[in-house]
């Protein structure tokens, strides 16, 4: 059997990306500088961590020669002089970067829809809406486009598109990776995140993106499981996921245990008095970059704009000292468990539910990232899986207290396909 270079490989994701279901998922394709790279690597003898894997890029990280456009047109982007980091560490481990993919304007939704550029469909139902801000990330692997991939997490931003569309998705701990390059929503909460079909992709990048490893040398001695009060309203099919989950693991000879975990509720508590994190931050951030009123801007964002205007830097103190509060209370809580929940409390609404609707989405948006913002704003390494087969948002999070990413990563390597052959949950 022949095996394929990475210039075969890269011929095929080329191929496979004009297909008609890819039509709304590339904001810009860099074949030249694509096909360069997979010359040079088959050319060579050298063994590399990627293995002339194809990586798309989110649209808002710097890709040399391609504009940096975050998924809008209130602003003209001009060819980025230079890669972000990131991108040239996935190259010189042996990935071939092949553009930028579409995604929600600025990163700034959680449903993935792209009124400027169209919306990718979503990989395993083209009526349901594909997540965001990732979206063409999520797309291009549930596709088969991308072997890999690197959105950007603010507020759920790879692990909900990961959960509505069967793949993988993480977000690390802040500062695992540079964010050096990457157009900013919220930068307290803001990181870059891998994406793949498996663990073992994320895993590899993982591996090529980390700046340095972060684990604690103690292992994990319990699985922990919000209970329904701090999980809040999940629907019946992602629910039923918990206890086959439980069992599962048990068997393999994990200690898992449902118990409360009064820090969600704090943290819920804290957002209904104060708002979001991402609402305090994100106007003074965008402010650099658009005019609120211009009138090019997504309805939907200006309206998730507004609901942090006017910009009170005393607000986003008061939120981020209360998170610095609520990260130990949750470390203390964990120690050297990990956590299992679900990544999305519902499956991923319909598109035309919500298309014309500006209420309807903003409540399922709210929704979509009601479990990932906690994560988030806890810096909690998070790393969401597809279960019981690939079905839309049937997806569940394994997370570990900031700074254990390697061991979250080892153990959901272990863990990752008996939750795949769950059986699938009740019906809706």
């Amino acid at each position: 059997m022949t095996l394929m270079t990475a210039q075969d490989t890269l011929a095929r994701a080329i191929q496979r990306a004009g297909r008609e279901d890819a039509t709304d998922l590339f904001l810009h394709l860099g074949v030249d500088a694509a096909q360069n790279v997979a010359r040079r690597l088959d050319a060579t003898d050298a063994a590399y961590p990627l293995d002339g894997a194809v990586v798309i890029l989110k649209g808002n990280i710097d890709i040399e020669g391609l504009p940096t456009t975050a998924g809008t047109r209130t602003f003209q982007a001009q060819p980025a002089p230079g890669s972000a980091p990131l991108v040239d560490r996935i190259v010189a481990a042996g990935g071939v970067p092949l553009g930028h993919v579409n995604m929600s304007e600025y990163a700034y939704s959680g449903l993935g829809l792209n009124p400027h550029f169209g919306t990718p469909v979503n990989g395993l139902d083209a009526d349901l809406v594909p997540g965001g801000s990732s979206s063409g990330c999520a797309s291009a692997i549930a596709l088969g486009i991308a072997d890999l991939a690197v959105g950007s997490d603010t507020s759920g931003s790879t692990r909900v598109p990961a959960a509505y569309q069967g793949i993988y998705g993480y977000r690390p701990s802040m500062g695992r990776y540079d964010v050096t390059g990457v157009l900013p929503l919220a930068p307290s909460l803001d990181t870059p995140g891998p994406m793949a079909w498996d663990i073992a992709g994320i895993r590899a990048l993982d591996a090529v993106l980390r700046k340095v490893a972060t684990s604690r040398d103690a292992k994990p001695t319990r699985i922990l499981i919000p209970d329904a009060d701090s999980l809040g309203p999940i629907s019946p099919q992602i629910a039923a996921l918990l206890p086959q989950a439980q069992a599962v693991l048990e068997q393999a000879g994990h200690k898992v245990e449902t118990a409360p975990v009064p820090v969600f509720q704090h943290v819920r508590e804290l957002f209904v008095r104060e708002g979001t994190l991402v609402a305090a931050e994100a106007p003074d951030v965008l402010s650099q970059f658009t005019a609120f009123d211009h009138p090019d801007l997504d309805p939907n964002v200006r309206r998730r704009i507004a609901q942090g205007m006017p910009f009170d830097p005393g607000k986003l103190a008061l939120l981020q000292t209360a998170r610095a509060g609520f990260q130990c209370e949750m470390d203390n809580l964990l120690g050297d468990a990990l956590m299992l929940m679900p990544t999305v409390p519902a499956p991923p609404p319909a598109m035309s539910a919500i298309v014309a609707d500006p209420d309807r989405f903003a409540s399922e948006n709210a929704k979509a990232l009601s479990l990932t913002m906690l994560g988030a704003f806890l810096d909690l390494p998070s790393l969401a899986m597809p279960v019981a087969g690939r079905l839309p948002g049937q997806s569940l999070t394994l997370s570990a207290a900031t700074g254990r990413d390697d061991v979250l990563l080892q153990v959901a390597e272990a863990i990752a396909q008996p939750l795949l052959n769950l059986e699938t949950g009740v019906a809706a």
